[in-house]
């Protein structure tokens, strides 16, 4: 293993564990709030909340360390891996040279010879070129942060983008999320107008769609090391924006502490000399791979993760198709990419998860099974009627599941059953005939099988 960085990547560092733990502290926080509401009928009311925002970044960073050792090189080389710290670079199809990266180090290159080498290097925050010189931060500094910003603008409107802005706005921050089209864009719309009347309404969180920012001034560069608590030493920055549609566009102004891009990713294929290796990559979608994993242009190269050209940038899809690389190159084995059947979920307060093809161009094109929570009876009971739905698309007079959206608080738990439904080819008909427990939120997608059911009993006259 040659690793340049931290043990872990981006997920365990500046990803799904840091995030997940302030979504965690976050929804404590939503759920006190409520108990604050004119129409709380629990009987149970608690008067403040305060929020200490350094130790909410003090457990997770605990927790991060928690995990961290599973991950760790330590632990590899206990297993038996050979692990080189530095930056590997290709010397021709089959030698990588590890690079230390340290100017004083005159140490002999290190030469690898390999029969077959994975290609995982992960990828970076992308950032519009109008930011250049702006203290702004990506998901690899948000984390740093040791004091909470009295004002966050999210210039991004996907995953990270929401969470995030939902997770500040409970902690306290006032946040404004600039969207350069619509938040989840390639989402259901209903889905996605539920999930935005919901951070507008119970968050507080603004939004600014179809946005196009002109300028964007430093009023403060703020401190290189924040003090703790101090306002001041975080930067300042001030937005001049345009959003909206033709003539209802409109120019405005913004302030905050806080400047957090979330714009999408790219994958980090430069400085490895892939054109030594015969290695095809494209700069902005990543390594180009055939159906097995391989190079389409060095069989006996190989990638897996976001470094990958044209597969969901998802945690779970990098360590599938590590399982997918480790049975094709060593076990001379056909496991194809294609086959992975890939759920995703976004950990809002609800969770939105989705699986599938969940977008299309024309409603004739896939029958629609929709389950809202209104008459489920674990979330009548826990409150959360307004929030979710489930939504089933069937390929047109089949039961055969395309795909699913799923708005719900634990739509990231019940995305996987109709996500093992697609990949062994169980018709949504055989779904709604599976037993589920009562009560639970899960019988949405009990009753979405039930509708397609229901639709084909004959008239009994």
């Amino acid at each position: 293993m040659i690793s340049e960085k931290l043990a872990g990547g981006d997920c365990l560092n500046v990803g799904c564990v840091p995030s997940k733990s302030l979504l965690k502290c976050a929804r404590q926080i939503r759920d006190i709030r409520k108990t604050q509401s004119s129409d709380n009928d629990t009987g149970i009311t608690v008067k403040e909340v305060e929020v200490d925002f350094s130790q909410i970044m003090k457990r997770m960073r605990k927790l991060r360390a928690k995990i961290a050792p599973v991950d760790g090189h330590v632990r590899g080389t206990d297993i038996g891996v050979d692990v080189f710290q530095g930056r590997g670079k290709f010397v021709d199809q089959n030698t990588i040279e590890v690079v230390s990266g340290k100017e004083e180090e005159e140490e002999e290159p290190i030469l690898l010879k390999f029969k077959k080498a994975v290609i995982a290097t992960g990828g970076r925050p992308s950032t519009p070129d109008v930011l250049k010189g702006v203290p702004y931060v990506t998901n690899e500094q948000l984390f740093n942060l040791q004091t909470l910003p009295p004002r966050m603008v999210v210039y991004g409107a996907g995953v990270i983008a929401l969470e995030m802005a939902q997770a500040f706005a409970a902690f306290g921050s006032k946040v404004t999320i600039l969207a350069r089209s619509t938040l989840l864009s390639n989402g259901d719309v209903e889905a996605r107008e539920m999930i935005k009347s919901i951070l507008e309404e119970e968050d507080g969180i603004a939004f600014l769609e179809y946005v196009e920012v002109s300028e964007v001034t430093t009023l403060r560069e703020g401190l290189a090391t924040q003090i703790e608590g101090d306002v001041e030493s975080l930067p300042l920055v001030k937005l001049t924006v345009k959003s909206g549609k033709g003539e209802d566009s409109t120019t405005s102004e913004l302030e905050c502490e806080c400047l957090l891009v979330a714009t999408g990713r790219l994958p980090n294929v430069q400085n490895l000399n892939l054109e030594k290796a015969n290695v095809q990559y494209d700069e902005k979608k990543g390594v180009l791979i055939n159906d097995v994993a391989q190079s389409t242009s060095n069989p006996n190269v190989y990638a897996v993760g976001d470094c990958v050209a044209n597969v969901p940038r998802l945690t779970h899809m990098s360590g599938e198709m590590a399982k997918v690389v480790v049975q094709n190159a060593l076990f001379e084995d056909t496991w194809k990419v294609s086959s992975l059947v890939v759920p995703a979920c976004m950990y809002t307060e609800p969770e939105y998860a989705t699986v599938g093809k969940v977008k299309f161009t024309s409603p004739e094109e896939v029958d629609v099974y929709t389950t809202t929570l209104e008459h489920n009876d674990r979330a009548i009971l826990d409150g959360d009627t307004n929030q979710g739905m489930v939504k089933i698309y069937c390929a047109k007079g089949t039961d055969t599941i395309v795909g699913c959206t799923i708005v719900a608080p634990r739509a990231g738990e019940m995305i996987n059953e109709v996500s093992l439904a697609m990949k062994y080819g169980i018709g949504l008909g055989q779904v709604g005939r599976n037993i589920h427990c009562y009560p639970t939120t899960g019988e949405a997608i009990m009753m979405c099988g039930l509708q397609f059911i229901n639709a084909r009993w004959k008239r009994l006259d």
